[in-house]
């Protein structure tokens, strides 16, 4: 009810909604981001744009993942898969999932830890999305993981930190990724795994030499040179995945360079 009465007597009236907006907000122009992109906006022409990106300030899914997500999508090709180490709930698994509508052969792997959070990634988990409760790692085994008060600083015990709650600890089976099988020509992985990230590359190896992997996004990247040491190796480039420059803190995009000589 309010809505409809917001649209019929403010949104549906022009000039009082161009006056009001003026009061509050001015009429000047300004710079904005949304989505990484920096825009260029007029405070009453363009208030949705000034609105959205105040909001996107407050909400880390908003400023940090989303474009993310959409820089991702592009990476991806009919008869790829996308693999995404520590999904928590899915956002990332389950939006690229619905490419399949445009990219039929498209796989989808997704993998939590958490038993109490893929609970939750696996519900209404449908093709061609494939979930697995199971840690990745650079061996295959066991490792001991401890809970926080929110399901994504779910960590292994040697990492634990602030956010942690000692007493709250899990023994979750883990494995390598080169141990398992995807479908699919080439891969785009993601990885957010609260400071695992280094473990997750070596056990991913024989993909790597097989050239398999053409795209890695690490979400939370702490400034590890042993993560570029080792991706530069395989002839990486990286980049900023937010808005794609060269400041790699915190958000780390690497994308395969790939030879002349070599093909696709």
């Amino acid at each position: 009810m309010i809505r409809r009465l917001i649209d019929r007597y403010f949104i549906k009236q022009p000039r009082l909604r161009r006056w009001v907006t003026k009061l509050i907000e001015g009429d000047q122009e300004t710079d904005i981001e949304l989505f990484g992109t920096k825009l260029r906006i007029n405070t009453i022409k363009e208030n949705g744009y000034l609105r959205a990106a105040r909001k996107s300030k407050s909400s880390s899914t908003l400023q940090d993942e989303i474009p993310v997500l959409l820089n991702l999508c592009a990476l991806l090709e009919d008869g790829d898969s996308f693999v995404d180490v520590g999904a928590n709930v899915g956002l990332f698994a389950k939006t690229i999932a619905r490419m399949r509508a445009l990219l039929p052969k498209l796989h989808v792997y997704a993998f939590e830890a958490s038993p109490d959070t893929w609970s939750r990634l696996n519900y209404q988990a449908v093709s061609p999305l494939k979930v697995q409760q199971l840690a990745v790692s650079d061996h295959a085994g066991n490792l001991k993981f401890v809970r926080g008060a929110v399901s994504h600083v779910f960590t292994t015990l040697e990492r634990k930190n602030a956010y942690s709650i000692e007493t709250e600890t899990e023994t979750v089976d883990c494995a390598r990724l080169d141990s398992m099988v995807f479908e699919g020509n080439s891969l785009v992985i993601k990885i957010d795994v609260e400071g695992q990230e280094l473990s997750v590359l070596e056990g991913a190896r024989g993909l790597f030499d097989a050239k398999r992997i053409k795209a890695v996004y690490l979400d939370g990247y702490d400034d590890d040179p042993r993560v570029l040491e080792f991706l530069s190796a395989y002839n990486f480039s990286f980049v900023n995945g937010r808005n794609l420059s060269d400041d790699l803190c915190f958000s780390l995009l690497a994308v395969r360079q790939v030879n002349a000589n070599e093909g696709s």
